[in-house]
């Protein structure tokens, strides 16, 4: 059992060499990004929630 997580811990490592980590400036772009669709995401729904509301509340 010892000897698989040795391995295991020692193929992780391996595999994390590989990785091609983003640079700062990447990974900020990235992030920026992320909150901004994010913001307009938000915005459309609520939108979309306000307007169905509204609709609803002139049938019923």
């Amino acid at each position: 059992m010892i000897k698989k997580i040795q391995q295991f811990i020692k193929d992780v490592q391996t595999e994390m060499a590989k990785v091609s980590w983003p640079t700062r400036n990447e990974l900020m772009n990235s992030t920026v990004i992320v909150i901004v669709v994010s913001l307009l995401f938000t915005v459309f729904i609520f939108v979309a929630d306000l307007i169905i509301s509204n609709i609803v509340k002139i049938f019923y």
